[in-house]
């Protein structure tokens, strides 16, 4: 048994001639009639009583079958469907970690975005610290991670996403606000929030102040600069941060002012190295660089 003889019984049982099967199918009558001499042979079952004027009647039998092989047909439509909405990213799902910075604000508006053109497709967005980040992408846990740099990280592939300076944030109406750049000097003595030790970016600020021999109210320091921002917005100090968290706040009462000389932050796309990367993937971070060269223009 094979398609050709399946699609051969379907269309007489639909057409209910040979000849008028044929010309569905596209091929001669004798071509049908073999087809279906071949089926009734291969499993065994009489499927047509022959009539004269060239008309079959099914058997008992040909109805149950036939029955069969609609639910089967209607079975590799379904698939056929599942392909074409795969293909056409009308269903999926996209893995994703990222860590605070980005998964704030930035990231749900490329979100946004991405279900305004493929809103069949589910996304999980996990928030947490880029050494976890890039964990999950060596394991193959997330289709992609955003994260910090590091050096050479089993299992994955990095690339940068984006090289941004930094700039100085302070409650709105302070008074370094009226200053078009901030400089080292300018945060004399004045209380500054800063980044935990293990983030990398804390060690290129503190070596500029270091370097300008400035000497900051070291009071509060945190993990997350979503953290820090609200404690700006307290008036509990001032801080150097990334403009894609910035930006989420500025709208609260924060203000952010350009700061010289520039300390740049660092974001990389980690992908897992031993895995292709899917259609869905590539749309989706296509989608967020076109957003983020909207952003940092």
């Amino acid at each position: 048994m094979d398609f050709r003889q399946i699609s051969a019984f379907q269309a007489v049982m639909i057409a209910g001639t040979t000849t008028l099967a044929a010309e569905r199918l596209n091929i001669s009558q004798p071509a049908v009639s073999r087809l279906l001499i071949e089926l009734e042979r291969s499993i065994q079952l009489k499927l047509f009583i022959r009539k004269k004027g060239g008309r079959l009647q099914p058997t008992p039998e040909a109805e149950i079958f036939f029955k069969e092989v609609e639910h089967s047909l209607s079975g590799l439509e379904k698939l056929k469907q599942a392909a074409l909405d795969i293909r056409n990213f009308g269903t999926g799902r996209i893995r994703i970690a990222c860590l605070p910075a980005l998964a704030m604000g930035f990231l749900p508006k490329v979100i946004k975005k991405f279900r305004l053109e493929y809103p069949n497709v589910s996304v999980s967005l996990q928030t947490r610290s880029s050494s976890t980040i890039r964990h999950w992408a060596g394991r193959q846990q997330v289709d992609f991670g955003l994260a910090t740099p590091e050096g050479s990280v089993p299992g994955v592939q990095g690339e940068l996403f984006a090289r941004t300076p930094g700039v100085c944030v302070m409650p709105k109406g302070h008074p370094l606000a009226q200053k078009k750049t901030i400089e080292p000097n300018d945060l004399e003595g004045l209380p500054f929030i800063s980044l935990a030790l293990e983030d990398k970016s804390r060690f290129r600020i503190d070596q500029v102040f270091e370097k300008a021999s400035v000497k900051r109210q070291m009071l509060i320091e945190t993990q997350y600069s979503a953290t820090i921002c609200g404690l700006i917005l307290e008036g509990l100090g001032v801080s150097i941060m990334s403009r894609f968290t910035v930006h989420d706040f500025e709208d609260r009462g924060i203000t952010a002012r350009p700061f010289s000389p520039p300390i740049h932050f660092e974001y990389m796309i980690y992908v897992p190295r031993h895995r292709p990367m899917s259609a869905l993937t590539k749309t989706f971070i296509r989608i967020m660089k076109e957003y983020r060269d909207q952003f940092l223009t």
